[in-house]
């Protein structure tokens, strides 16, 4: 069965696909509980597609995003007579209080310093959103002492974590602009160069320094193909979506609707 799950995805997501697959035979034929660690929106979708081949009376799925809306989620897989308990999804709140007067955090700095001082992996972590006066981060609720614990210092400036409610989790809005590119191919350097307007040098270096991802996932080849829905993100430049292929120009160039993402900070 698994073998004709393999070929609606990439070779790259086998692994997710047969951790996903043992998760719901647990469920299945053990009647078992899985509460997940946080899935990125592409686990997220095959985690989805993987429910719906199961028969309704084997498995119920319920994710975090009915409590806080966020990018990275937690996923319930339960037995048809599982009643919903939240404290299941094991989700809590971080904020991070500093002196926003003398210094300003980012997300790789807090992230850096969650990983490294307290050596989780970085499923045990959601979303990070640093505002201009704090930042705040959704965690595994059983890590909240620990990361209190170990964490009073983010590049080199002094912090105070707390635990907030999830219902103070404040994620600032997605801005979008769609855009029209012409290209010759859906190749991963050539769709970079065209939606930042750089290089196709300058691509190819930040693509072999991994600093591009394509749906969360490293990708160190220049002529990886794209496909409609990848989410391509590359550090410092920002990200997009292909949105879907528009046919060919007269010159027989691919025209291709991409939607560029930013973040509004508040």
């Amino acid at each position: 069965m698994r073998q004709a799950i393999y070929q609606h995805f990439r070779a790259s997501e086998k692994t997710f696909i047969d951790k996903a697959s043992d998760w719901l035979s647990r469920v299945s034929d053990h009647y078992g509980l899985v509460t997940t660690d946080f899935l990125n929106p592409r686990q997220l979708a095959i985690l989805k597609t993987l429910v719906n081949g199961y028969r309704e009376d084997q498995v119920q799925m319920f994710v975090s995003s009915s409590l806080v809306q966020s990018e990275y989620v937690k996923v319930i897989l339960a037995p048809r007579y599982y009643e919903l308990d939240v404290t299941d999804f094991d989700l809590a709140c971080l904020q991070i209080d500093f002196a926003s007067k003398f210094v300003t955090l980012k997300h790789s700095q807090i992230l850096g310093t969650l990983l490294g001082e307290t050596g989780l992996d970085r499923s045990k972590i959601g979303d990070i959103v640093a505002h201009q006066t704090f930042a705040q981060v959704l965690v595994n609720a059983k890590l909240v002492p620990l990361m209190i614990a170990s964490i009073d210092k983010i590049a080199g400036s002094g912090v105070k974590l707390r635990e907030i409610g999830l219902a103070e989790f404040v994620k600032p809005p997605e801005q979008t602009v769609d855009k029209i590119l012409t290209m010759s191919s859906l190749r991963l350097d050539k769709a970079i160069a065209s939606a930042f307007n750089i290089s196709r040098s300058q691509v190819q270096n930040l693509i072999q320094s991994r600093q591009a991802k394509v749906n969360y996932s490293d990708v160190l080849r220049n002529d990886f193909e794209l496909d409609q829905g990848d989410l391509i993100s590359v550090r410092g430049l920002g990200r997009f979506k292909i949105v879907q292929e528009l046919g060919l120009t007269k010159k027989d160039k691919l025209r291709v609707e991409v939607q560029l993402i930013s973040i509004k900070q508040r």
